[in-house]
């Protein structure tokens, strides 16, 4: 009697609510899903450079410069015309924190957040146009890091932007990106430097979002936005994609297909 009692007291013992934490904790470390937003005309609803830039009254030294500098060096020289014009860094932060974001964008990242995965977002805009708007909306402490285009205050009071890959650097090599910024590149590190990521999500709109796109596997997703860049390269080289690609139109449609991806995802973890 007394072994049936034990046995009895064995089969019915449960694991400590900690042990189970634990255990619940290591599954998602091991299983980590990681969210890729692009920025402009993805987690925002324009293109913030042009924004700044026509609502601070510099549209037309833009449009005579266009054609002669890459982007980055552009809208480091806006910058200059800027302070040259009269307005200041605060005016530019003012201007920022109009652009648009919508709400369902908003619950779509803080919903990703709260559910264990890993968010960065990779944009060629800049680091303080993107963190001023971040900021604004109380976004910035839902992503582990930003890659973009480096831009600080310097000591006279101006706001200078510069590629993420220098010019003065050894091209990165790759035929689909820009020469200041290759996304697939920035992927593929972020992979390679956090090997518990089993899946990733990728957002994005515009031809730069391209690159990256190929570079993910089976079991990967893309969001595409329909009718831009991006979503027009996919249908075009559909054969060269492993990923599976889901259309999206507009905020509400990444939020609910980014949580149907996530909760799927969840189930087969």
């Amino acid at each position: 009697r007394e072994r049936e009692r034990v046995g009895e007291d064995t089969h019915t013992h449960r694991p400590p609510p900690l042990l189970l934490l634990v255990l619940l904790h290591l599954c998602a470390v091991l299983m980590e899903t990681l969210v890729i937003f692009d920025f402009d005309f993805t987690l925002v609803d324009c293109n913030c450079d042009p924004w700044v830039v026509n609502h601070l009254g510099v549209k037309d030294i833009m449009e005579s410069l266009y054609h002669s500098l890459p982007w980055i060096s552009l809208m480091d020289r806006m910058m200059l015309e800027l302070n040259a014009r009269g307005k200041s860094v605060s005016d530019i932060e003012e201007c920022l924190r109009t652009v648009p974001v919508q709400p369902e964008m908003i619950r779509g990242i803080q919903s990703a957040y709260a559910s264990g995965c890993q968010l960065r977002i990779i944009s060629d805009a800049n680091a303080f146009f993107i963190k001023t708007i971040l900021d604004k909306h109380d976004l910035t402490k839902y992503f582990t890091q930003i890659h973009t285009n480096p831009a600080y205050v310097d000591e006279g009071g101006l706001l200078r932007i510069f590629p993420f890959h220098p010019y003065t650097d050894p091209p990165h090599g790759c035929p689909n990106c820009p020469s200041n910024m290759c996304k697939g590149i920035i992927l593929d590190n972020i992979r390679r430097n956090h090997p518990s990521i089993s899946r990733s999500i990728y957002i994005g709109d515009g031809r730069g979002d391209y690159c990256p796109s190929l570079r993910l596997k089976k079991g990967d997703h893309i969001l595409a936005r329909e009718g831009f860049p991006l979503w027009n390269l996919l249908q075009q080289n559909a054969d060269l994609l492993c990923p599976e690609v889901h259309g999206w139109t507009c905020a509400k449609d990444v939020q609910e297909c980014l949580g149907k991806i996530i909760e799927n995802s969840s189930m087969v973890s």
